[in-house]
């Protein structure tokens, strides 16, 4: 009977004691719990670094694309501007093209938009803002239900076009047109906007009715086989007068010559030329050259200039220009003088400058050869003149002569006419002061360099001395700037910093007071002569924020060249440009 509670103690016992084979199946049943908890543990923190992967992966592959989006978004606004302000079409056109070749094209989720600054609320028509997007497609992400990203970048693109030169008016070049023996009829002495003879179109008499204001000088080339050291520094294939073609070529020669920007903001457009044939002018009583100027340097071999209309298409310096009209060959071959104003003979009398239908005239460029620069469309045009015929290379080959001219725009509205980025200009001056047009500079150049290169200046009667004047806040002051030569100028004239005035002859002072703030040398001449003359202007990050036109000016931004000589004539090469790239992004 005792037994009986021991089998139930041991019963017990054996269901619970430590190694028995209850406890054993009860221990199994935790660690397989436990074992589970590991395994969700585990597949969830794979689950979890598998996302990371593909977050990873993914934003790397949309940071990688939507590079390559911005990088197309800059190519085609810098491909685009180009073509602005005169055409938003091919801007638009070109910048579409270029992300094209990039590989994004609108359609499919992509979308390429290009817009003029001005047409998206901003104030610059010269930029483009274009803005590109497009999806990326996704790997890892997918599991998601996220197959793509878009990606959206935008850029803006400026162009900053060749600076005006010399004209904000309608017409450029038009100098002193002097036909009297005593140099009475005009004078350009301290007022370079006097009345200049010349007649306003069309037909006008001249020294009567009404006429032009005077600019200061005329629109000049060179021939061929003239010398650089005259003043033309891009038209003459030959380097300096002393020594002919044995001191070696021009190495800026440009058979080109120069260009004119004409614009017409309507319909109905016409480019005259004042005077465009070359026949030799000789000088009046005061030693004034008479007309527009010309004459030969060297002997009196024939002259031949050409004139040259090219439609831009509303996108200057770009390769898409058709030709609108042409001299042809109709001032080809000239030689001759006038004798008939009282001018002195030059070369043996009258050749054919009396039988010329345009000496001392306008003339519509093209009329007498063709189609005619006339009921032009608005737009802007570019007028080349040039003495190197293209399929003739030998003609002025051996010419030493310069031909003056001035260049007219009439109806299409509102017109202007300036050199675009360089210039000749001759000036046939009187003993005074002149102030010239030298080039428009607008707001957009504050906080830049404005940079002037002039070519031999200085070939005058006497003294002569220049200086810049600044139209910030709408008065003119004299600019400071610092200036170097090269090693044509003359010893102690190489460079100036911190100066107001550059003295370019020290000829005699007779009856001449140099400005305020000017050395005064009284020897040596022409101190620049076949010399280029670098100025550097910086322009304060507050230039314009006062206004910059200042009273009797028309337009806003016009600096001006101070020229105090003793009289004499000077062929001078002008070129001005603000610093930095012409076609560049545009930072937010």
């Amino acid at each position: 009977m005792r037994a009986e509670p021991q089998l139930e103690v041991a019963h017990r016992d054996s269901a619970s004691a430590p190694g028995s084979a209850g406890s054993k199946v009860k221990a199994t049943g935790r660690s397989k719990a436990h074992n589970g908890q590991v395994l969700v543990i585990f597949a969830g923190a794979l689950i979890a670094l598998i996302g990371i992967v593909a977050v990873v992966v993914d934003v790397s592959w949309y940071w990688a694309n939507s590079l390559r989006v911005q990088r197309t978004a800059d190519a085609a606004a810098l491909a685009g501007a180009v073509y602005l302000p005169g055409s938003t079409t091919n801007a638009y056109l070109y910048a579409r093209t270029e992300a094209t070749k990039n590989g994004y094209t609108t359609g499919s989720g992509t979308t390429v938009t290009p817009i003029q600054d001005t047409l998206n609320g901003g104030t610059d028509p010269r930029q483009l803002d274009v803005t590109v997007s497009a999806p990326v497609q996704t790997f890892f992400m997918r599991v998601f239900g996220l197959t793509s990203i878009q990606a959206t970048r935008s850029a803006k693109a400026i162009y900053v076009q060749p600076v005006p030169m010399g004209s904000p008016q309608a017409y450029y070049g038009v100098g002193c047109f002097d036909l009297s023996a005593t140099h009475a009829t005009c004078s350009t002495a301290g007022n370079s906007n006097g009345a200049s003879g010349v007649p306003v179109l069309p037909g006008g008499t001249v020294f009567t009715g009404s006429q032009l204001n005077s600019q200061g000088f005329w629109g000049s080339v060179q021939t061929r086989g003239g010398n650089q050291s005259n003043g033309d520094a891009f038209s003459p294939e030959n380097n300096n007068t002393s020594c002919g073609s044995s001191c070696g070529a021009n190495v800026n020669y440009d058979p080109n010559g120069y260009e004119y920007s004409v614009t017409f903001s309507g319909s109905g457009g016409a480019i005259y030329v004042f005077d465009p044939a070359f026949c030799a002018m000789g000088n009046n009583a005061a030693g004034i050259p008479q007309g527009t100027g010309d004459h030969w340097l060297s002997g009196t071999n024939a002259v031949s200039t050409y004139y040259t209309v090219w439609n831009t298409q509303g996108t200057p310096w770009t390769s898409d220009d058709t030709q609108v009209a042409s001299s042809g060959t109709l001032f080809e071959n000239q030689q001759g003088s006038d004798v008939t104003n009282g001018g002195p003979a030059v070369g043996g009398g009258v050749t054919d400058c009396g039988a010329s239908a345009y000496h001392d005239k306008w003339w519509l460029v093209g009329q007498g050869v063709g189609s005619t620069a006339s009921s032009l469309a608005a737009g802007t045009y570019l007028v080349e003149v040039d003495t190197t015929k293209k399929t003739d290379a030998t003609i002025n080959a051996s010419t030493n002569a310069e031909n003056m001219f001035s260049i007219m725009a009439t109806g299409g509205g509102t017109a202007a006419v300036h050199g675009s980025g360089r210039m000749a200009a001759y000036n046939n001056l009187a003993l005074g002061t002149q102030k010239f047009y030298l080039a428009q500079i607008d707001q957009t150049a504050a906080g830049k360099t404005l940079e002037i290169d002039l070519f031999d200046p200085g070939d005058v009667n006497g003294g002569a001395w220049l200086r810049v004047l600044n139209p910030d806040g709408n008065v003119y002051n004299p600019a400071t700037f610092d200036f170097t030569a090269d090693a044509n100028a003359s010893s102690g004239h190489t460079s100036g910093s911190s100066v107001t005035c550059i003295q370019t002859n020290g000829g005699s002072t007779s009856g001449l007071t140099p400005p305020a703030g000017c050395p005064n040398a009284t020897s040596g001449g022409s101190f620049f002569q076949n010399s280029w003359i670098k100025i550097l202007i910086p322009l304060s990050t507050t230039y314009g924020a006062g206004g910059l036109t200042p009273p009797t000016e028309s337009q806003a931004g016009w600096w001006k060249i101070e020229y105090t000589v003793g009289g004499g004539s000077d062929l001078t090469t002008w070129e001005v440009n603000v610093l930095g790239n012409p076609v560049h992004l545009v930072v937010p």
